[in-house]
């Protein structure tokens, strides 16, 4: 899904912006497109601006400097086949089909949408009706009606996560766990030392069992399994 756009409206702090960008480089996503950023577009207010929004956007510059900006919401949704626009949802009623973010993925596939772009409002208070007029579908991160607003650079993140085809790296460390026969042996092993220790009733199959149960919910590896074997001795 790198091909989303990531749309931010009137966005007024540079360090929200740049905690935007870093959330897309985190997860895979280099489309960044700023609608009135500022009133006056010349090269050295956009300069100024890109210095301060990368404090925050480290070791992803890249992505502001690739980023577009547009003085208008239609211009920064043309050759998108399809806009979703965030909202809280709390401060007003919904004028169109609203997709809950934990379900956007499997929407966008489900549709085939290869160019969607995702529009998020201004720190003071979202998208406008006038602005979500431009967007197909409305979607809401669930949030708690104590707190509904979440950060910009949040909203970001949340969403960039849940749309990411990031995975485990092939270098990521993944436990083998003790195969079930090495398991059955410990089980083994564990009942005689109990009998030695407590007596003829531990055995019970029913207590042999109930120990290989227990080993086998542990999921250890081969490591733990021969350090408790160390206990027994």
């Amino acid at each position: 899904m790198e091909g989303i756009r990531f749309i931010l409206a009137d966005a007024a702090n540079p360090y929200n912006i740049g905690a935007a960008a870093r959330a897309l480089a985190n997860f895979g996503f280099t489309s960044l497109v700023l609608v009135n950023v500022f009133k006056n577009d010349y090269e050295k207010a956009k300069k100024e601006w890109l210095a301060e929004a990368s404090v925050s956007a480290v070791d992803s510059s890249f992505v502001l400097e690739r980023a577009f900006f547009s003085g208008t919401l239609p211009e920064a949704v043309a050759g998108c086949d399809v806009v979703f626009g965030t909202s809280s949802l709390h401060y007003q009623v919904p004028e169109r089909q609203v997709i809950s973010l934990p379900e956007l993925r499997a929407f966008i596939n489900e549709k085939k949408y290869t160019a969607p772009g995702i529009v998020f409002g201004c720190e003071r208070h979202g998208l406008t009706k006038e602005e979500l007029g431009y967007c197909n579908y409305i979607v809401c991160i669930p949030s708690h009606p104590r707190q509904p607003s979440i950060n910009l650079g949040q909203a970001v993140a949340i969403t960039a996560y849940e749309l990411s085809d990031m995975e485990l790296g092939a270098g990521t460390y993944q436990r083998k766990e003790a195969c079930p026969e090495e398991i059955f042996r410990f089980a083994s092993e564990i009942q005689e030392a109990l009998i030695k220790k407590d007596g003829p009733h531990w055995k019970e199959k029913t207590r042999l069992r109930g120990i290989r149960q227990a080993l086998l919910d542990a999921h250890m590896n081969s490591s733990a399994v021969n350090a408790l074997k160390a206990l027994l001795h």
